[in-house]
């Protein structure tokens, strides 16, 4: 009686150098062949095949991915001790009425005064 064929894949760690790598990856790229029948044929699993699949691929974009902004250290120079920044006085405010009428007052206008002056102009 006969046993059948079993393949054993390795249970302890092995080093595969980079050469072996690229060796089983390119074996398993052959166009018809089954990647699962490449990783029992060298003892591994097929997922650490397609672990080494993606760390090719990884390092191949990064190869081709341009590299990133260098630093530029900027120096700004230090601030002139002119005269003091006075913040500037607010404008006029303006309003236009529906009836064509426009008022302009100063900002800061008593606002009694200005709703008696709105209120003649649209006749409340």
């Amino acid at each position: 009686m006969t046993s059948p064929s079993h393949v054993v894949v390795a249970g302890t760690r092995r080093a595969w150098s980079p050469e072996q790598k690229r060796a089983i990856l390119a074996e398993a790229d052959v166009p018809g062949t089954s990647a699962s029948a490449v990783a029992r044929r060298h003892g591994l699993h097929s997922s650490l095949l397609f672990r080494w699949r993606r760390a090719v691929l990884a390092e191949q974009r990064a190869a081709v991915a341009p590299a990133g902004p260098a630093f530029v250290p900027l120096a700004l120079p230090a601030p002139t001790a002119g005269a003091p920044i006075v913040p500037a006085e607010p404008g006029p405010i303006e309003i236009e009425l529906a009836g064509g009428h426009r008022v302009r007052v100063p900002a800061g206008t008593d606002l009694a005064l200005l709703r008696g002056v709105l209120a003649a102009l649209t006749g409340r």
